[in-house]
């Protein structure tokens, strides 16, 4: 049966990826993010911007997983031969004053069944890890002009090509394969634990609830990570934070006791902070803000550590060879890569420490999240959260550490050697 609706259209771009207002889809709420998605989507209420009768059926998705997924649709108008077709996916859930990705890909029609399908394929440029919620919508344009498009879908992309345990809490969901059941009971407590700190810090939760998924088996990792040309188990990248998709993934090398702890308590809660920076912080401002910033803020929320952080760095500070670290060039602050990545990410963590003593809370913090999300610029929603100047800030900083309040002008030329004790993981 064919309806006949009136809406304002979309007009049809020929473009693979593009940016879009966020007026072309409505945000998705939350509470159906944790809905388990059926292999076949119900079809649609449909929408269309003329008296032309369309009728569309058996509207699909199908994973294919490790190699992607596969959309199909049947279509028909009244006004003449469908000409034209799109198929649109994208984030399932949006801010209102965020942009919209759009990802859009070929569509082949089978005349004998009436099909039409689109497939995407992870390649070197777009990987996307397996249990990810996708949404997407269909766009036709007939013979005569008429243009049609269904309302958005959600999709999830599964793998079924092996074993998972699946756990959900009102934090997060987790998905874990060739790990002990225990895992998923140890993430959801860790997330349970900081969910007050998230909340404190950034005022509102996320519009989401996070996935994290979670692998056991290196050779698994590597079936999907097609824009990874690392395939060494030494390599440092042991996870990724894909704040698009709303999901975390990380690898485990070994499985003893220590190793799920620190994957629980340390890592998961570190990169779940990376989700609400990308979140509540513009592009802009996550451009213009310091790395070690960034990944101070987001250790600041591990719950175990295995070495003392702030010990490392009062060391440092003992030794005179602590950097400047409110440089006007990010780049000249402590360094987050090369030999010695946590460098930058224990320095990090020492300065929301010490804002912590301001106020005995976390006050400071919050405060200058927000307004970093308002997009004030970082020294200016430095300086409004401390009450301090910026010469000020970086001083009691130093001395609160046990250096001089001297500020070097230049990064030491020498690199503090320490064993590397775990493994950071790549943020998004």
């Amino acid at each position: 049966m064919s309806k006949r609706l009136i809406f304002v259209a979309v007009p049809l771009l020929s473009a693979a990826l593009l940016l879009v207002a966020l007026t072309w889809v409505t945000p998705f709420a939350a509470a159906e993010d944790q809905t388990p998605v059926p292999a076949v989507v119900p079809q649609p209420e449909p929408r269309q911007n003329n008296t032309a009768d369309w009728v569309i059926s058996d509207m699909s998705f199908e994973s294919n997983y490790p190699d992607g997924f596969t959309f199909r649709i049947k279509a028909e108008s009244s006004g003449g031969a469908i000409e034209n077709a799109r198929l649109v996916w994208y984030r399932p859930s949006l801010r209102e004053t965020d942009v919209l990705r759009v990802y859009a890909e070929d569509v082949t029609y089978d005349a004998a069944s009436g099909v039409y399908s689109a497939t995407w394929q992870p390649d070197s440029l777009q990987m996307v890890p397996p249990w990810v919620l996708v949404k997407y919508h269909w766009e036709f344009r007939d013979a005569v002009g008429n243009e049609y498009e269904t309302e958005p879908a959600l999709a999830e992309y599964t793998d079924d090509t092996r074993a998972w345990t699946r756990s959900e809490s009102e934090e997060a969901i987790v998905f874990a394969s060739d790990l002990p059941d225990e895992i998923n009971a140890m993430v959801l407590d860790a997330m349970a634990q900081q969910a007050d700190q998230y909340l404190t810090v950034w005022g509102a939760p996320l519009p989401y609830k996070p996935r994290i998924v979670l692998f056991g088996n290196y050779s698994a990792w590597l079936e999907w990570r097609t824009a990874d040309n690392n395939v060494s188990e030494t390599s440092v990248v042991v996870g990724q934070t894909f704040d698009e998709w709303g999901t975390i993934a990380q690898v485990v090398f070994s499985v003893d006791n220590e190793d799920l702890t620190e994957l629980a308590y340390s890592t998961v809660v570190h990169e779940i902070e990376h989700l609400y920076q990308n979140e509540f912080l513009s592009a802009r401002r996550r451009m213009d803000t310091p790395g070690w910033f960034f990944e101070g803020d987001a250790t600041f929320f591990e719950l175990q550590q295995s070495y003392d952080y702030l010990g490392r760095v009062r060391g440092y500070a003992a030794e005179g060879i602590l950097p400047p670290l409110l440089t006007v060039n990010p780049a000249d602050g402590p360094d987050i890569g090369g030999a010695n990545p946590r460098w930058g990410y224990d320095i990090g963590y020492s300065f929301f420490v010490w804002m912590e003593t301001l106020n005995d809370d976390l006050s400071v913090h919050n405060q200058v999240m927000t307004l970093l999300a308002q997009d004030v610029p970082f020294f200016d929603a430095l300086e409004a959260a401390t009450g301090m100047d910026r010469a000020t800030i970086e001083s009691e900083w130093r001395v609160w550490l046990g250096a001089s309040a001297a500020v070097p002008q230049l990064i030491p030329t020498w690199t503090p050697a320490f064993p590397v004790i775990g493994t950071p993981s790549v943020g998004s």
